[in-house]
């Protein structure tokens, strides 16, 4: 996420907690320490239908959850440096939870995000902590603009909504999801590890680490690039293999993603990943490969951005799904701080449908208006 941070002073911790945070310009208790603070507001209103029902929702936009976070760090000495970063986020109906039966999720807590510690210099930097993995984004490389209306994948908006199917001229619920089915199979995300990244190489970088979920160790290696092709290009792989019992199950996971704006606006994305499902199948049984692709045509102009997205996850959920995402999306980004979007999307899976019903999963349809502010 790309934000632009205030200074602060170092009593914005303890102010923070106290819930009177107020940013300051003045040095730090510890010389040469900087400290700043973070974070977004990300709200929407979200339109569901599933040929069931229709609602409105007020949620709190997934692709890019509501949090704030506190960054410190100084020089040792020259060429080396060291930090710490605490974030966490506080989100109100999520955007991928609400459902027509609970439009409202209750109560929420904050939950941790980041906490952790680093150390680097000119030969890199090492992370300790609870943070992003290794190969965490390796298949959410982007450069539309769209990310907020179109994220990846799409079924951060409306992930709940319950697919139905019709039988006999009735239509009924299914306990079939979106998120049940959709997967971009985009590595660990968050977890306690510690991480290597190395120095930039020509546009190179690369990161290796593992550490320790509540589902089992993991471990993860990612390559990244940036670079100057006609315009901006960016691409990454990653790997992830995780223990998943005590039966010496795996779940072991490939894949990445590219991304290029041209100079004239236009760009395009696409990402491919392949996850041997391993011991999530059931123990000591024959596992299923999950594959999940998606191909994103967009155009930038000025504070103006559009796309079009496809998305296909295979096999995740059971074998022979094909669940599939479709939208277009527009953000409109008039200063750093301030985003306004729009997207509308369509929701599809083809299964077997349950015993005795006559068609197949009748199709969800999802449409979101929202903005995100940032400070």
């Amino acid at each position: 996420m790309n934000i632009r941070k205030t200074q602060l002073a170092a009593a914005v911790g303890a102010a923070l907690l106290a819930g009177a945070v107020q940013a300051q310009s003045v040095s730090p208790g510890q010389t040469g320490v900087t400290v700043q603070l973070y974070g977004h507001v990300n709200r929407a209103m979200m339109f569901a239908d599933n040929d069931l029902q229709s609602k409105w929702f007020f949620v709190d936009g997934q692709p890019s959850s509501t949090r704030f976070g506190i960054f410190g760090q100084a020089d040792i000495r020259p060429g080396l440096r060291a930090g710490a970063r605490i974030e966490t986020e506080y989100r109100s109906n999520r955007s991928n939870e609400v459902t027509f039966a609970v439009p409202a999720t209750g109560a929420q807590t904050f939950t941790e995000r980041f906490a952790e510690v680093f150390v680097g210099g000119s030969w890199g930097q090492v992370n300790l902590g609870q943070g992003a993995g290794p190969a965490d984004g390796t298949m959410e490389v982007d450069l539309s603009g769209v990310d907020l209306a179109l994220s990846n994948p799409m079924n951060d908006f409306g992930g709940a909504i319950p697919f139905t199917v019709t039988t006999a001229g009735v239509t009924a619920a299914t306990a079939v999801t979106p998120d049940g089915v959709i997967n971009n199979l985009d590595a660990l995300s968050r977890y306690d590890r510690v991480q290597y990244t190395t120095p930039n190489f020509n546009g190179f970088r690369f990161q290796i680490g593992g550490g320790q979920q509540a589902a089992g160790e993991a471990k993860e290696a990612s390559v990244w690039y940036s670079g100057k092709f006609a315009g901006e290009f960016q691409a990454a792989i990653g790997w992830v293999e995780q223990s998943l019992n005590a039966g010496g199950e795996k779940m072991s996971h490939i894949g990445g993603s590219v991304s290029w704006l041209h100079t004239s606006g236009f760009n395009i994305s696409a990402a491919m990943g392949e996850r041997d499902m391993g011991g999530v199948v059931a123990v000591g049984a024959s596992t299923r490969e999950a594959t999940h692709s998606n191909f994103q045509l967009g155009y930038k102009t000025g504070p103006h951005a559009f796309g079009v997205k496809y998305e296909l996850t295979e096999d995740f959920a059971a074998t022979g799904d094909e669940a599939v995402g479709t939208g277009i999306g527009y953000v409109w980004t008039p200063v750093r701080w301030a985003e306004f979007y729009a997207s509308y999307m369509i929701f599809s899976l083809d299964r077997t449908p349950p015993v005795g019903a006559a068609t197949d999963f009748n199709d969800i349809t999802v449409g979101a208006v929202g903005t995100r502010i940032r400070f």
